[in-house]
């Protein structure tokens, strides 16, 4: 099951709880919401559900709209009218100078996050700081506004209701408490509905209760809006079916292998569409094969590379390969042995596993999952833990999704515990790979080394999942220039700056996805201004300098320009921390909180000290120019 399905989120719900019982609503697991509300809070909260969720961070990024409903003269704790009183005031306010109040959110504001709230600092959330009694320093953050709408204004009373379009990050209560603030007078929250996010509305959401009738009635179909629906302006071709196995492996497509098609999308579905990919969408197509959507392609030259794949692994196609496979295994003499375990993994839905340390993704890991997919079952992967020391050439927030660019559907971490150090090959293979992870199949590399001081290899783990009644493929190492394909060399590439050949060996080019920070904003005083990124620790970076690169925002690839390095541009005396930043040619949105991921393509120079302003913008010109003629 594959899609959206705008939730109608009531009262006495988190936005956890709502994805916990519609797992048992829908008999699945694969799903991620869009932005959370409080459980207070009520209103339209779209679900993402199998492959959809690789388009959670697009619709999060959308605008949301709120009608909040407030009260003047009263403050407390949680700024809403469900926490501890902390002040009550007279008030003598007009409707009048409430809306110029109201008005003066419009725009950019800055806003200080509340205690009582999901944001974590040092990997504690500050509302369970706060529950504790506990209060710290919290930085502001700059949110936008882009209507606010007075609805209703009691003088009597001080109660009102508002209407705020808003970017997401946003804190609806804040608004209302720092109204009270600029007032004089105090004010909190009393209600809080979101209406809208992006072209998702309250009209055509359901609750919990809406969606289990619809289950029983057999019209579940009904509430779940298909991911192409999200891509209308792209336009849909119809794949070739021979080559079917070249867009479930990714590659690139040829134009011959394309044939323009109807609008595949219901008519019921087309009014939530919003341009999700920028101004690439006219570059891009929707392919379907067999009337089954498949992928987002962008157009490279003269093919067309693949932007996103949502794929359908559990198709009629796979599952006549899993049939098959079972029968295959039925007739070995090894499944015979271990019946037990057998009808236990049959039990539950199998999956086809492959362990390693995965901190790349580079061609070597490619192929394994390459391979995998060709199982026809559930992709994961199981990645041994980095160690605290050690610097890996991507975060287990970027491997993991990678990983689901990639057609996999599970990210694991294996803990180097001191138990899990001691555990026997036997011991992993059949209680974590089999009994734990429910492993249908093993895919590993040939130099596979596992168990208690790395005793076991390739042939032992074939050896043992072939008792369990488990296949298990080994794949040769990917050889290039001579040498195997793997971390430790791609890192040596990366500590080089050569970027060029450490993508040729990764699969694609070494890339930074994190969230934009407010920066020193030196670029802005000169008209280059940045977008700022703080590594973190974990991860290995590039030699200080400049850099040809490529910035994805919401989808949307943009040539840039990208500044490593811990030393001001121009000399101050300062000492600087390691900081990220990046000039987005032909851009000038503003991303404060956004997740963007910078792809590093060549090394265009070592990082320098100028003595003046000027100098620096001649040479970022220079830079600037250097990339456009690539």
């Amino acid at each position: 099951m594959n899609g959206i399905i705008v939730v109608n989120k009531e009262r006495g719900y988190s936005s956890f709880d709502v994805i916990a019982v519609l797992r048992g609503v829908l008999g699945m697991k694969k799903l991620g919401h869009t932005g959370t509300l409080d459980p207070e809070a009520e209103g339209v909260l779209p679900v993402c559900l199998g492959f959809a969720t690789k388009v959670c961070d697009y619709l999060m990024a959308q605008k949301k709209e709120y009608i909040a409903h407030g009260r003047l003269g009263i403050t407390t704790d949680t700024q809403d009218i469900h926490g501890t009183v902390l002040t009550e005031k007279p008030f003598h306010v007009t409707e009048n100078e409430f809306r110029d109040t109201l008005e003066s959110f419009l725009g950019d504001i800055e806003q200080l996050t509340p205690m009582y709230s999901a944001r974590k600092i040092d990997g504690v959330k500050l509302v369970d700081l706060a529950r504790r009694g506990i209060t710290i320093e919290r930085s502001k953050k700059t949110v936008r506004i882009y209507e606010a709408e007075l609805l209703s204004f009691d003088a009597e009373t001080g109660e009102y209701a508002i209407r705020i379009l808003c970017q997401k990050g946003t804190y609806i209560r804040t608004i209302c408490n720092d109204i009270g603030e600029k007032l004089g007078c105090g004010s909190c929250m009393t209600s809080l509905v979101r209406t809208k996010t992006g072209r998702f509305t309250i009209e055509h959401s359901y609750t919990i209760d809406d969606l289990r009738k619809l289950r029983e009635e057999g019209r579940l179909d009904e509430a779940i809006v298909p991911i192409d629906a999200m891509y209308l302006g792209c336009r849909p071709f119809a794949l070739d079916p021979d080559q079917l196995k070249s867009i479930r492996n990714g590659n690139y497509l040829e134009p011959e292998w394309l044939t323009p098609c109807e609008e595949p999308v219901p008519e019921q579905f087309r009014d939530i569409y919003e341009n999700l990919l920028g101004k690439d969408e006219a570059n891009c197509i929707r392919v379907y094969s067999e009337g089954e959507f498949y992928a987002v392609y962008q157009r490279k030259g003269r093919r067309y590379r693949p932007l996103q794949m949502y794929h359908e692994v559990d198709n009629e196609f796979n599952h006549q390969k899993k049939i098959a496979g079972k029968q295959d295994g039925d007739s070995t003499g090894s499944e015979q042995k271990s019946a037990k375990a057998s009808s236990d993994q049959n039990a539950v839905p199998g999956v086809c596993i492959s362990i390693g340390k995965f901190d790349g993704l580079h061609l070597g890991h490619r192929r394994l999952i390459e391979e995998m997919r060709r199982s026809g079952l559930s992709g994961m992967l199981l990645s041994v833990e980095q160690q605290p020391a050690e610097r890996g050439i991507l975060t287990e927030d970027e491997c993991r999704t990678l990983a689901a660019e990639l057609g996999i559907q599970q990210f694991e971490i294996w803990p180097l515990t001191e138990e899990n150090r001691q555990m026997s090959p036997r011991t992993f293979v059949r209680d974590i790979l089999i009994s734990k992870y429910h492993a249908k199949q093993i895919v590993v590399g040939e130099d596979f080394r596992f168990g208690r001081d790395r005793t076991g290899d390739a042939a032992t783990l074939r050896k043992i999942a072939s008792d369990c009644g488990v296949r298990c493929t080994i794949c040769p190492m990917v050889i290039r220039d001579g040498a195997h394909v793997s971390s430790s060399r791609i890192r040596g590439l990366i500590n080089e700056g050569n970027m060029l050949k450490a993508a040729e060996l990764l699969g694609e080019p070494y890339f930074i996805r994190g969230t934009v920070e407010k920066g020193k904003q030196l670029g802005r005083t000169i008209g280059f201004p940045t977008v700022n990124l703080l590594p973190p620790a974990s991860k290995i970076l590039p030699p200080f300098g400049v850099y040809r690169t490529e910035t994805t925002v919401h989808g949307t690839v943009y040539r840039s320009v990208t500044n490593i390095g811990d030393n001001p541009s121009v000399h101050d005396g300062i000492v600087h921390p390691v900081t990220i930043e990046t000039h987005i040619l032909d851009f000038n949105e503003e991303l404060y909180g956004e997740t963007i991921r910078v792809s590093f393509l060549a090394r265009l120079r070592g990082q320098e000290t100028f003595a003046s302003l000027e100098e620096l913008q001649q040479q970022l010109k220079k830079d600037i120019a250097s990339v456009r003629e690539q």
